[in-house]
């Protein structure tokens, strides 16, 4: 029996026995006898009583002599500390260009994982970077130059030493706040969180040496961007979701088997659609889904081919005439500087409490998508105003720009890019 259910056990029956005092009686002579029981307790029943409902069963120990023994040195962090700690921090980050670095907006956190490559391809904790134990010397630069940088370790489970290993590495060169999440990957996907893959895992499930094997297992690829952005061009073999929509229309299109592998992307690093369906996903039962967090732009910049209107010579217009009502990020910041424009900001409340630029008009994306009747009071009595809509990523901004229009505005365009706003609440890209 493991020393945590001995100690439950025994708080359990001290808790029982003062409990039941008025049916129990403690005599607390020593007894003597032929066996040499001595200094034992002998409790008197007043009254009968079933006990059978606190008897507890012996278990098994849980351990295994496969397990890295624990070690006094280190700090350990649970999933449920982990959870609570990423819950914290965002899923999607503005500045990340690379699956090589941390997060900016991370401050004062890095998560590592410490196993090989090609296993933290096929599937990793959110934001972590890789450091594979074995080759630490040639990774290290990746690690942050604060050495009071919180650095949480993983691996594979209880039974792989590689996180404490690299854990006691990072002290060596100086750093003061390591922990080691021992629980690791098997503990994380139990508990009924997603993991990221990176493009080499995508490309291996496209290639036809793994498609038209009868020995693999079918893989799931969805894009989650705008609907033209798909048409022009996207990771093959992969279909369109709305996210917004996942359960009125298209949950029919996730597989019956819930162990099936889903693969989700979006618009990049800085895209939270693709991280939002998964969590869908995962309510709705499934338990292999993955985000290619760095999405379509980590998929052209590795040069990988691609579906759609941009890979072949004809020419077709999938807005049937509709206006194009996106701008760049440097058409954006001049219309901006000349003035005049109206700015419609569509993110959360959460996220507009961090900063709004100069001017501009607060309304969630969802109220206008529901046809809330205070939305049109908000925006500006004169129709033929130009209106520029931006949210975090594009996404929902460009999802609001028609429904806007179908209350009688003529011009609005919103911006088809990631938004932040630097430390003096100016627009940056």
């Amino acid at each position: 029996m493991s020393r945590i259910t001995s100690a439950f056990i025994g708080g359990l029956l001290l808790l029982l026995l003062s409990a039941c005092g008025s049916q129990y009686q403690a005599d607390n002579s020593v007894k003597s006898d032929d066996d040499s029981q001595e200094n034992q307790i002998i409790f008197h029943a007043t009254e009968e009583q079933d006990l059978s409902n606190y008897i507890i069963e012996e278990e098994e120990d849980e351990e295994s002599e496969d397990d890295v023994p624990y070690n006094e040195d280190w700090n350990y962090i649970s999933t449920l500390q982990l959870e609570r700690l990423l819950d914290g921090l965002p899923a999607e980050s503005q500045d990340r260009s690379s699956y090589d670095e941390v997060p900016p907006e991370w401050d004062g956190v890095a998560l590592i994982d410490s196993r090989p490559p090609s296993v933290y391809a096929s599937g990793h904790i959110n934001g972590s970077i890789n450091i594979p134990d074995s080759e630490f010397e040639s990774y290290k630069d990746r690690l942050p130059d604060d050495k009071s940088t919180k650095l949480i370790f993983y691996c594979g489970g209880t039974h792989c030493p590689l996180s404490g290993s690299s854990a006691e590495k990072a002290e060596e060169l100086g750093f003061t706040d390591t922990y080691v999440y021992q629980e690791g990957t098997p503990a994380w996907k139990a508990a009924g969180n997603y993991f990221v893959v990176d493009v080499d895992h995508v490309e291996e499930k496209i290639m036809e040496s793994y498609v038209s094997r009868d020995d693999t297992d079918p893989v799931l690829i969805i894009d989650t961007r705008t609907y033209s952005g798909y048409f022009d061009n996207h990771i093959p073999t992969a279909i369109f979701v709305d996210e917004t929509q996942y359960g009125n229309k298209y949950q029919g299109f996730a597989p019956a088997d819930k162990d099936q592998e889903i693969i989700v992307y979006c618009g990049g690093f800085f895209c939270h659609k693709s991280h939002v369906l998964a969590n869908e996903l995962l309510g709705d039962g499934h338990r292999n889904v993955k985000v290619l967090a760095g999405g379509m732009p980590a998929w052209n910049q590795a040069g990988l081919p691609t579906f759609g209107m941009e890979s072949s010579e004809a020419e077709f217009d999938v807005s049937d005439g509709a206006v194009d009502r996106s701008i760049t990020a440097e058409a954006f910041a001049e219309m901006l500087d000349e003035g005049g424009h109206a700015i419609v900001d569509v993110r959360g409340d959460g996220e507009v409490a961090s900063g709004m630029l100069d001017g501009a008009i607060h309304i969630v994306d969802s109220d206008i998508l529901a046809g809330e009747p205070t939305v049109e009071d908000k925006l500006p009595s004169d129709k033929s105003q130009t209106i520029l809509v931006h949210c975090a990523s594009g996404a929902r901004a460009a999802g609001v720009s028609e429904p806007i229009v179908d209350l009688g505005y003529e011009n609005v365009y919103y911006l088809d890019a990631a938004f932040s706003l630097d430390d003096e609440g100016n627009f940056d890209y």
